[in-house]
């Protein structure tokens, strides 16, 4: 039988748990794209955002937000105490305003390894809607400890189309630190991979020429892999959980049309790369009129996912407009996966 995530508080009525302010300018239009980090009985929240001025119709292209003018996101921080109701600054947490993101901080993920949380997000470096100049759309990487500060280190994905990537919590493939990223993203040949790295210090200094060889054969070694007759591959989406039956991935399904659906994953413990099981259809789609309607229509795209006691929270963007929440018992849904090894 189907698997289906169940919306909060119920599917019967189901309700966001974020919207946006419209007395808060960069966050006016839309909130969505969440990841959260449960740490110590706290709830971090971080989320993409749209300012006021993102408006019209451009262009259209498959992109999500590519036809919208003024497209320039912001990443907002939020704070709970149950998960599910959150309060939130006034200022953003992460802005625009490096060369290498300046026209865009697009859908964070939170990764805690010791005392540091690392944020992974996509940076744009040109106007989306320039027409003489295709933007950079890559990964880039910024710490924190506390939530308050926060460090920028740059670029650290592959030279070519790619974002949601994430570092794993823990040690993988021989004590060695993993990162998973989605490359040629929003395309027929996006596709989900994983690179080892010595140290972290190994992770923020790869330059465009080390990446050859593993680009190479990114596409024949991805964990979740793409075919030539989709219309989109499909792309990271939260950070990898660690469980007893390997890393849970909650991820945006391949799909053959304009719908985004939540599905999932298990990749061995020790070398992630290695695909153990996958749905084989969605685990959520857009059913709701806050999932269907909104800036970009039939959108339910999970970007952050914690473990609360024995419920996994899954949290997704809606619409890209706002946030919703979605739950299962963590044991039924590994069980439920465990059917498909092999196949």
């Amino acid at each position: 039988m189907p698997f289906n995530l169940q919306r909060y508080p119920s599917n019967e009525q189901p309700q966001q748990i974020l919207t946006p302010r419209s007395s808060v300018h960069w966050e006016s239009v839309a909130v969505f794209n969440p990841c959260v980090a449960n740490d110590n009985g706290i709830f971090h929240m971080l989320y993409r955002t749209y300012p006021a001025q993102t408006k019209g119709v451009k262009r259209k292209t498959i992109r999500p937000g590519f036809h919208l003018t003024y497209q320039k996101s912001y990443i907002g921080y939020a704070e709970s105490k149950d998960g599910i109701h959150f309060d939130r600054r006034d200022d953003p947490f992460i802005s625009p305003d490096k060369p290498f993101d300046m026209y865009g901080c697009e859908d964070p993920r939170i990764t805690k390894i010791g005392d540091v949380f690392y944020i992974t997000y996509t940076a744009i470096d040109s106007p989306l809607e320039d027409k003489t100049k295709y933007p950079n759309v890559r990964i880039a990487l910024a710490t924190t400890k506390d939530f308050v500060t926060i460090t920028k280190h740059g670029i650290i994905g592959p030279p070519k189309t790619s974002k949601a990537g994430a570092l794993f919590s823990e040690p993988v493939n021989g004590e060695k630190i993993g990162f998973i990223m989605t490359i040629c993203s929003d395309s027929t040949n996006s596709h989900v991979a994983v690179r080892y790295y010595n140290s972290i210090d190994e992770v923020m200094h790869q330059s465009d020429e080390s990446w050859k060889e593993f680009l190479d054969s990114s596409m024949e070694t991805a964990v979740l892999k793409t075919y030539w007759w989709l219309l989109r591959g499909p792309e990271l989406g939260a950070p990898p959980i660690k469980t007893d039956k390997g890393w849970l991935l909650i991820y945006s399904a391949e799909s053959m049309s304009h719908v985004w659906t939540i599905t999932a994953a298990l990749t061995d413990l020790n070398e992630p790369h290695k695909l153990i099981a996958r749905a084989p259809g969605f685990l959520l789609q857009p059913v709701t009129n806050y999932e269907r309607n909104g800036l970009v229509p039939q959108v339910t795209f999970p970007s952050g996912a914690v473990i609360v006691k024995d419920q996994l929270y899954v949290y997704y963007g809606g619409a890209d407009t706002v946030i919703g929440l979605a739950t299962c018992k963590l044991n039924e849904l590994l069980n439920y996966l465990e059917q498909f090894q092999g196949k």
